[in-house]
């Protein structure tokens, strides 16, 4: 399933299909926003969004063989409630 997908299903129940995208936007700015200020997104019985900081490793480039430093970087991360897969 895919963010038009959500956007689809979300338009069959509630809303026309403008209001609807908007909706999912917003929900995904949200979340964005959320991970930007406090590294994590918690929502419940569904699952936790987090930030992780992977270290920096040293790569090889496979055209020329050379060495090649990548930087740190952050993640985004999920762990989905217990409840989530649950019938």
């Amino acid at each position: 399933m895919n963010k038009d997908d959500v956007i689809r299903h979300l338009t069959r129940h509630v809303l026309d299909k403008k209001q609807a995208k908007l909706s999912v936007d917003k929900v995904f700015e949200i979340i964005k926003h959320g991970l930007k200020r406090d590294g994590k997104v918690v929502i419940s019985n569904f699952g936790t969004f987090h930030l992780k900081t992977a270290r920096p490793v040293t790569r090889h480039n496979p055209k020329t063989g050379e060495k090649v430093q990548v930087p740190a970087k952050e993640k985004v991360r999920f762990k989905p409630s217990g409840n989530l897969l649950k019938k």
